[in-house]
């Protein structure tokens, strides 16, 4: 428990990484005693950076290490340490695993971890594609893991939301800052049956630095990176780089060759990256990892998911061509924010897409239903 407080501590402090803190516990022998230390010394085990030490000397003198602890759990957010066994056995294997990890929902072990990534300016297409890919693998009782970014990341939560799975959202900010804002009630839903971490601590907001140490962890807590629509300098070529680093597998899925969203998929599959057609193009590479039995009954088996009176009205207004939010009102009566509220669900549930802003479109892959 003490060891957990002082990392706990360590991470409100600004300049201290995983590679900075490794090297301050392997000059002091323990996170107690580099705590503990004077900031002088902290500058020498450092090799300079006297900044991060002044700052460490401030931090240290205001915090109360109890305090802050029942702070954190105030807040309904838990922490977990890189020496506790609970820490994810996949993570530890990376260079400079996080030292801490803050987290909200059922922490669970998974045979598989499967993440998707992508474009946050994704088109229809990649968004269809997303949710068959998220709503198969979470079937199959897959962890799928993204980063509950606009696009793509949350079309995939969305997918395995759907089905019921279990989905990881991994986090640039803390737990308290959910980004974009738009996607609270995702995060909600989440908790509920999956998982949100973060390296970051209560109270850090979504700087731009954060996100590509935050990409190193989705691709580090996973077994294989399906890229789904990536433009040629895409954020989600540099999850691809942390795999490719970490010895994971990078699959993608093929794109128009007119769509800018394409450029990056498209090169990661002349570079090598195994080629994805449909999902047994992913299962077929982790023979034995996945479990048959947790398939859920909610698609393709002859099932209906289940829908309130209200959601199947709604439903049968939308079709194959797109239809406006004013339309729906007016059709159903509802007002705009009941109605909202329905059209999450429905997304949720793998069923209707929104495009082009406040259109609304049935999901192609819900035929049937």
């Amino acid at each position: 428990m003490e060891n957990r407080l002082y990392y706990l501590g360590f991470s409100k402090i600004r300049g201290i990484g995983p590679a900075r803190l490794e090297r301050l516990i392997t000059y002091f022998g323990d996170p107690k005693k580099a705590w503990e230390a004077d900031p002088v010394e902290w500058t020498k085990a450092l090799g300079g950076y006297a900044k991060v030490s002044e700052e460490f000397s401030k931090t240290r003198d205001k915090l109360n290490l109890k305090e802050y602890h029942e702070f954190v759990l105030s807040k309904g957010i838990e922490y977990i340490t890189i020496d506790d066994d609970r820490y994810p056995s996949l993570l530890k294997q990376i260079h400079d695993p996080p030292f801490i990890l803050f987290y909200k929902g059922l922490l669970k072990g998974h045979a598989l971890n499967i993440a998707i990534v992508g474009s946050r300016n994704c088109s229809n297409y990649g968004k269809e594609v997303t949710k068959y890919l998220a709503i198969k693998l979470a079937q199959k009782g897959i962890n799928v893991i993204s980063g509950m970014a606009r696009g793509i990341d949350s079309h995939a939560h969305l997918g395995a939301l759907s089905t019921g799975g279990y989905t990881t959202a991994v986090l640039g900010s803390g737990l308290d800052v959910i980004y974009p804002p738009e996607n609270k009630g995702m995060f909600n839903k989440i908790i509920q049956n999956g998982l949100v971490i973060s390296e970051y601590p209560p109270g850090v907001g979504p700087e731009a630095a954060n996100f590509p140490a935050r990409n190193r962890l989705i691709s580090g807590l996973s077994q294989g990176v399906i890229v789904v629509e990536a433009a040629a300098k895409s954020g989600s070529l540099i999850t691809v780089d942390f795999a490719l680093e970490q010895g994971r597998d990078v699959f993608a899925v093929p794109g128009n060759i007119t769509s800018k969203n394409s450029r990056g998929t498209n090169n990661l599959l002349k570079q090598g990256a195994k080629i994805i057609t449909d999902i047994d193009s992913v299962l077929e590479e982790y023979i034995g990892c996945w479990n048959t039995e947790s398939e859920s009954s909610l698609h393709n088996h002859g099932h209906k998911i289940p829908l309130s009176k209200e959601e199947e009205l709604v439903l049968n207004l939308i079709n194959d061509n797109p239809v406006e939010i004013e339309f729906l009102c007016a059709k159903t009566g509802l007002k705009p924010d009941e109605l909202n509220s329905l059209l999450t669900l429905l997304e949720v549930k793998g069923l209707i897409n929104q495009v082009c802003g406040k259109k609304i479109i049935r999901s192609s892959f819900n035929e049937g239903i």
